[in-house]
């Protein structure tokens, strides 16, 4: 840092590296949540293969603003090497045949929010909002499976209500639209 530049205009380059990292989370964790509700076993894969990705720019973002003496990069990389290791015993646990497939890959995303968040109160806020996002990804993509008869009854229900409307309707219009007379054709008056 020259005499000339100030703290903040030396932070900036940090900020900015942070901003990206944590915009690229994001950009991935909305993939994530595409492939969630397409298909559940192939997310488990993706969550997976997201704990390295995320560690990567999370130390990188730490190493663009380490000053001396701080270590940042060294903690980033044995907190995310804790997260890999959690994941990893988490799917060995899997292959037990105690957990299904589906679960593990939820508690992968679990570690993965996890890990988001604890990178932001230790390395720079931005990996706060993307931990919170990957926790509401977690809710909905766990709680989907059992509201979607919910969802169903919600969408056939006025479907259901608009046919009966119609019909009760037809009958109304082809009641009154029948004469009054018997059906002898006696005028009723008589």
């Amino acid at each position: 840092m020259t005499a000339v530049e100030s703290p903040a205009s030396a932070a900036r380059p940090s900020w900015r590296v942070a901003g990206s990292a944590a915009a690229i989370m994001v950009v991935l964790a909305l993939l994530g949540v595409g492939l969630a509700t397409a298909d559940v076993r192939f997310a488990r894969d993706y969550w997976m293969a997201l704990v390295p990705v995320y560690g990567l720019l999370c130390v990188f973002t730490a190493w663009k603003r380490e000053r001396p003496g701080d270590r940042l990069v060294l903690r980033q990389l044995l907190h995310w090497g804790g997260i890999a290791g959690a994941v990893a015993l988490d799917f060995s646990i899997r292959s037990t045949g105690l957990e299904t497939q589906v679960a593990s890959g939820l508690n992968a995303l679990l570690l993965l929010a996890l890990g988001c968040f604890l990178a932001g109160v230790h390395l720079d806020w931005l990996f706060v909002p993307v931990g919170l996002l990957l926790t509401l990804t977690l809710v909905l993509v766990a709680k989907a499976d059992q509201y979607l008869w919910l969802l169903l009854v919600a969408a056939v229900l006025p479907l259901a209500l608009w046919v009966g409307a119609k019909r009760l309707s037809h009958s109304r219009s082809a009641r009154t639209s029948t004469p009054a007379a018997s059906s002898f054709g006696a005028d009723p008056k008589t």
